[in-house]
């Protein structure tokens, strides 16, 4: 449908290599694991203890319900994961699990102010409504982004040599500052609608940032779903990476030998 070219994604590839490489992103699949075992924490600890009592609104049971079932599948994966070999047997759905992961660490810091159980702030349907726009318009960014982002990849913006492909239009910079205002009206309606009680609002602020910092971030998760599924190149073996470990290991050791020569010398 985009009709990315495969020798247009050098810098990409370089990326999928080293930071995004099935041994790489395990550090992003651990300390999101680490920052949502707080809340999931208190979150089944009430559940335990009093079943769906503890969490008496709709709304409430829903966002249980979904950060509960994303929880499970983060632990199950961080088991399978924790596999060297396995890590690059199921890289292509090591992909998705990524983009998954990341909706979960975008939404659950606000159980902290939307579960009245974990800290005890109270939360009107209106509040809700507010955050609900939030999450709308982290979306919505998201989806803008993507799209921008695979059409910087069609026309070249990641190749590796040629004239650099600019992006940046007014027209971004317009959105980028819509963005903006749209986020700091709702903060601060949901300011008012919690009659500007500053500690839970420090919560929302911070989550805010949070989640639109990863409704942009995480789209080059998404490019590199499609790249690891449209591209063999983008799916290193088990084989080569052992291979390309060895002789990492092995230059080092020449390098080593070389300098200690040298300074004998």
């Amino acid at each position: 449908m985009w009709k990315i070219k495969e020798e247009d994604l050098g810098f990409f590839q370089i990326t999928n290599k080293n930071r995004l490489s099935p041994d790489g992103v395990m550090a992003f699949l651990v300390g999101v694991f680490v920052y949502a075992s707080l809340p999931m924490f208190f979150i089944i600890l009430g559940f335990l203890q009093l079943g769906w009592e503890a969490y008496p609104k709709s709304f409430e049971q829903i966002f249980v319900s979904v950060e509960l079932v994303l929880y499970i599948l983060q632990i199950l994966f961080l088991i399978i994961y924790s596999f060297p070999k396995l890590r690059f047997k199921l890289q292509k759905l090591q992909a998705i699990v990524i983009v998954f992961n990341s909706f979960q660490v975008a939404t659950v810091g606000y159980a902290y102010v939307l579960i009245e159980a974990i800290f005890g702030y109270t939360c009107e349907n209106l509040t809700v409504y507010y955050i609900g726009l939030l999450l709308l318009g982290a979306i919505t960014t998201h989806i803008v982004i993507t799209i921008h982002t695979f059409k910087k990849a069609k026309y070249g913006g990641y190749k590796l040599e040629g004239e650099s492909v600019s992006f940046f239009t007014n027209t971004k910079l317009w959105m980028f500052i819509g963005m903006v205002i749209y986020i700091v009206v709702l903060l601060i309606l949901i300011f008012a609608s919690i009659r500007f009680a500053l500690k839970p609002m420090v919560f929302y602020f911070l989550q805010t940032i949070i989640l639109y910092v990863f409704a942009v971030a995480s789209v080059e998760f998404v490019l590199l779903v499609y790249c690891r599924f449209k591209f063999p190149s983008f799916n290193i073996t088990w084989e080569q990476h052992e291979k390309d470990r060895q002789e990492f290991i092995a230059n080092r050791k020449r390098i080593r030998e070389k300098e200690q020569k040298q300074n004998k010398n």
